[in-house]
């Protein structure tokens, strides 16, 4: 949702890749130093905002281009990711704990899908319909989507366009560092070096084939993830099933 918030803005952030592997190793080293996951979503999010305002300044108050500017910061942020984070690679540390809903989690299909999660999986089911609401169903957001079809039509009504491009792409930043957070604490984790390496650029083809539509995006992100679970079981499958056979042969 970051990144739909930040391109209706007008604004395109090519820095996804390295805000959300530097935010990772951020979130899960400042959790793993203070044993405070809050603390260590927060820290991820500060990054993810910090990179976003870098991003504004050059691009927005120093008319860089977005492309260029946006390549440079996720080199440098996948960089800083790997130096900085060398001393928590392969260290256990915390994360986020399984919260399946009582009653909720037993139902047949709909509860494996919906209510057998922990808490990060719960607030992004939230923020989808909050952000689509937003977007289709307020003043504040038909502003935002005018940013980036109509800026000329937004300043001509006295909306200040830079700034409000600035606030929106913090925002947007501050989502896309929780996403890297969510990642090392909760989906994959711990850290490794490069450990999410890639997932921004997919992220940031599916909000672009999604059509910057929150629910189009979010299922292509759903699907993605479900897609990589089934490959991964598959593979442990196949593992499995080739140790059974080796231990077959050997009793022959």
């Amino acid at each position: 949702m970051g990144e739909t918030i930040t391109e209706r803005a007008g604004v395109i952030n090519l820095s996804l890749d390295g805000t959300m592997l530097l935010a990772a190793m951020t979130g899960f080293a400042v959790a793993l130093v203070t044993n405070n996951l809050l603390l260590g979503f927060g820290a991820a999010a500060l990054v993810g905002a910090l990179v976003a305002l870098l991003l504004c300044w050059l691009s927005l108050s120093l008319s860089q281009s977005q492309t260029a500017v946006g390549f440079v910061l996720a080199l440098f942020c996948t960089e800083l990711s790997s130096f900085f984070g060398a001393p928590f690679v392969r260290v256990p540390g915390p994360a986020v704990p399984f919260a399946p809903i009582p009653g909720l989690a037993e139902i047949p299909l709909i509860g494996t899908l919906f209510f057998r999660h922990d808490l990060v999986i719960y607030a992004s089911f939230l923020l989808i319909p909050l952000t689509a609401w937003f977007l289709f169903n307020t003043r504040p957001g038909l502003t935002l989507r005018a940013l980036g079809e109509r800026p000329a039509a937004v300043y001509a009504r006295g909306v200040p366009v830079t700034r409000l491009r600035y606030f929106y792409t913090i925002l947007g930043g501050a989502l896309v560092g929780i996403a890297g957070a969510a990642y090392s604490l909760d989906l994959k984790q711990g850290w490794s070096y490069r450990h999410i390496f890639g997932t921004g650029w997919i992220v940031l083809a599916i909000v672009i084939f999604g059509g910057w539509r929150p629910w189009t995006v979010a299922l292509g992100c759903y699907l993605l993830r479900g897609w990589r679970s089934w490959r991964r079981a598959r593979r442990v499958r196949c593992r499995a099933c080739r140790r059974r056979s080796s231990r077959l042969r050997r009793l022959c």
